[in-house]
């Protein structure tokens, strides 16, 4: 029974969605991206679900620390790279594989393991900008960086990547362009045989021609899918994703409102005809998005429903006008299996990724099954 507020998070339906990612991969290797405590989800328990990835991606190096000390050997790559001249040494210790985005940063390597050489040779991962805008080396410069970097003592192997801005809108130019820039600098490097490394999410998904040696899905494998809601042919659904995050709290009060009355902070919300409102204690303290307006859908057993006024800290309303049998002590759902998270996300207009990494684990029980 749930107490206040719970997040139940299904390891079958994160599997089911981890093979999907598999099948649609094909010969590719498979990233599991579970950065960012695996998108609110728990990175240890996600970690220990999807055991049949072939490499664990991580924001930096203490999340890759925390998976290693669950007794992990899979290969870990810090998505974000290098912070400080200290991450080399975890780098080198725990052979983590670390992702280079900057020609800047080879002196600081180049310098420390002149020093103190790894126990091994480790992998390199050098992301090119090849649109993003965001961290990676030029397609200009890239070649000259990535010989380079190959050529060092300390390097097993470099991994040749990019990242997709617009694989979301599958018809954006962007994509076509990013990939010509990509596939031209992998020509020029044929003879260095570079394993390569494009597609997120939304590039698996989508129709693009974004063949490589490695994919890494993210928040198709928590069962969203990254496009726009309103494509209904885009819909998780369609690819067969399932939710794995279900929250629900409990709901606290039912009241009878007449017309007129305000429910809430600043009368978001009034009523425009007598009402049965209910009072669930779930709020933005708990991860809930404050700025939700009026009629985002929730779900009360079966039956769907809206929200009505402010979300406060620790409650919101939502309306039961329909339901005269819901009773103080039954639960409400706000999102999960018949309530996709990307429509919750459609109606507040914040991204599903942040709804989920947004859950406060400190006031909301976690419970996987």
């Amino acid at each position: 029974m749930i107490h206040r507020v719970q997040a139940t998070i299904d390891l079958r339906a994160l599997q089911h969605n981890f093979q999907i990612a598999r099948q649609r991969a094909g010969s590719q290797r498979v990233v599991a991206v579970i950065k960012a405590n695996a998108y609110g989800h728990g990175l240890e328990e996600v970690a220990g679900a999807l055991t049949d990835a072939d490499i664990y991606g991580v924001t930096e190096v203490h999340e890759a620390l925390a998976l290693k000390a669950t007794g992990t050997d899979k290969p870990i790559v810090v998505l974000q790279g290098l912070m400080t001249e200290d991450d080399l040494n975890l780098v080198s210790e725990h052979t983590l594989q670390l992702v280079v985005h900057s020609a800047d940063q080879l002196p600081l390597i180049d310098q420390h393991f002149s020093k103190a050489p790894p126990k091994q040779p480790i992998t390199l991962w050098l992301k090119m900008d090849s649109g993003m805008g965001r961290l990676g080396i030029s397609p200009q410069g890239y070649a000259t960086t990535f010989t380079a970097l190959k050529a060092r003592p300390y390097v097993r192997e470099v991994i040749m990547m990019t990242h997709l801005a617009n694989a979301s809108l599958p018809n954006s130019p962007l994509n076509l362009m990013q990939l010509q820039a990509f596939r031209e600098v992998e020509k020029t490097l044929s003879g260095e045989h570079p394993v390569t490394s494009i597609p997120s999410s939304s590039g698996i998904l989508a129709d693009l021609d974004t063949a490589c040696d490695i994919a890494r899905p993210g928040i198709m494998l928590y069962g969203s899918s990254p496009f726009d809601w309103r494509e209904e042919n885009l819909r998780r659904e369609q690819f067969g994703l399932k939710a794995v995050m279900t929250l629900q709290a409990r709901i606290i009060a039912v009241k009878d409102l007449r017309a007129g009355d305000n429910i809430g902070y600043c009368s978001q919300f009034i009523c425009p005809t007598d009402m049965r409102v209910g009072i669930v204690s779930m709020g933005y303290a708990d991860g809930y998005p404050s700025n939700a307006p009026n009629n985002t859908p929730v779900m009360v057993g079966e039956r769907r429903t809206t929200t009505v006024g402010r979300v406060s800290m620790d409650m919101l309303a939502i309306d039961l006008s329909a339901m005269p049998d819901v009773v103080a002590g039954d639960i409400a759902t706000l999102w999960g299996n018949n309530l996709s998270l990307d429509e919750v996300a459609a109606a507040t207009g914040i991204l599903s990724y942040n709804l989920t990494c947004s859950i406060n684990q400190r006031r909301v029980e976690f419970v996987y099954r």
